[in-house]
């Protein structure tokens, strides 16, 4: 997908009920509770944290170019919507394959440490152990020291780069693809293009290029993990993260699980209390345990999602002058674990919960 049509989608996603800066963050993947809520109430997981080093520039020009297009509109509010010809033409949005809420761009550290292989083994081939590294990442250099000098006591740089060659060619990406993302490779004598070099040869936009090679390295480390690929494996250990929380939000939730309540969580992190609720946010989203009765009273929870149905929306200021007597907080908390029902509606969170069994407070 081009990046105007990834944006579409999200729009068409969020369709009236967001700022357009709602797509922007989303797309940087800023860790703020109502990013993470919209990625978890709209299902935007896969373009989650995808272009982390997005600027205002780039995404206003592609913002720009669907309104110009008639494809999105701004109410005098300054929310967006589809126009009906943006809603035909998100119906025939192809599918992405994005996997941004699972690698967090992470990808480019696995892109680093590949490199910076490629460019080693090349080098060694030829005898020559005297060259400029692509990364001077003391962290990515070792990275590849511990993978890269076992790999080749027990194989040939012949056999890691059939490894490389089989698992592209597992990914079914067709060969103009696979060039692109190896054009960024540099190796003996062969330096890697730039971003604008790649744009010139290939005829596509910069930014489009960016997407493109994002979900390339998302299909590829799908298929490196099924561990038919020793060398990449070891490449692309720690990529995925082993929790879906910040480190943040997983001191926030190690704290609460030893028995804390909030207020004392945050006198001991000396953090403000919204950011504690941005943490136990978070950790409702993530956590298909999480506790929501401790919060909001079952009954209440209850209602809140039958308004929200009702109403065909999920907007804090709708859903608060219906509620008054919740806070913003057991909102949020509320619509986050909606997310997390099961197939029959049966909210999972009410099972217990592996944390301390004291009174938590709101």
């Amino acid at each position: 997908m081009r990046f105007d049509e990834i944006l579409l989608a999200i729009i068409s996603r969020l369709d009236g009920e967001r700022y357009k800066h709602a797509a922007f963050h989303l797309m940087k993947g800023k860790r703020s509770g109502q990013t993470l809520q919209d990625t978890e109430y709209y299902g935007l997981h896969p373009f989650f944290g995808m272009l982390p080093s997005l600027s205002n520039a780039e995404f206003d020009l592609a913002y720009g170019r669907l309104l110009g297009e008639d494809a999105i509109r701004e109410s005098d509010g300054g929310l967006v919507s589809l126009t009906a010809s943006g809603k035909e033409r998100a119906d025939r949005l192809p599918q992405s394959r994005l996997n941004g809420w699972v690698y967090r761009g992470r990808e480019r550290i696995f892109f680093a440490r590949l490199a910076l292989a490629v460019q080693t083994i090349s080098h060694l081939k030829t005898g020559d152990r005297s060259f400029v590294p692509v990364t001077n990442d003391p962290a990515i250099q070792q990275d590849v020291r511990k993978v890269l000098l076992p790999a080749l006591r027990n194989a040939s740089p012949a056999a890691v780069r059939d490894e490389v060659v089989s698992s592209l060619r597992d990914t079914g990406m067709d060969d103009g693809r696979l060039g692109r993302l190896a054009g960024r490779l540099s190796g003996k004598g062969l330096t890697g293009l730039t971003w604008m070099q790649l744009s010139e040869a290939s005829g596509m936009d910069v930014i489009d290029l960016k997407v493109e090679w994002v979900e390339s390295l998302h299909i590829w480390l799908g298929g490196i993990e099924s561990g038919k690929f020793p060398f990449l494996t070891a490449l692309a250990e720690g990529i995925r993260p082993d929790s879906p929380l910040t480190g943040s939000a997983r001191k926030t939730d190690e704290l609460y699980r030893n028995g804390l309540g909030m207020e004392e969580i945050a006198a001991r992190r000396r953090l403000k209390m919204s950011t504690i609720e941005d943490h136990f946010v978070e950790i409702a989203i993530n956590d298909p345990l999480f506790p929501l009765g401790r919060f909001v009273p079952d009954e209440e929870a209850a209602a809140v999602a039958e308004e929200m149905k009702r109403l065909g929306t999920r907007k804090l200021s709708l859903l608060k002058e219906k509620f008054p007597g919740l806070s913003y907080f057991q909102l949020r908390l509320t619509l986050a674990r909606m997310g997390k029902e099961d197939g029959n509606g049966n909210d999972q969170s009410r099972t217990a919960h592996p944390i301390a069994e004291t009174h938590h407070r709101i």
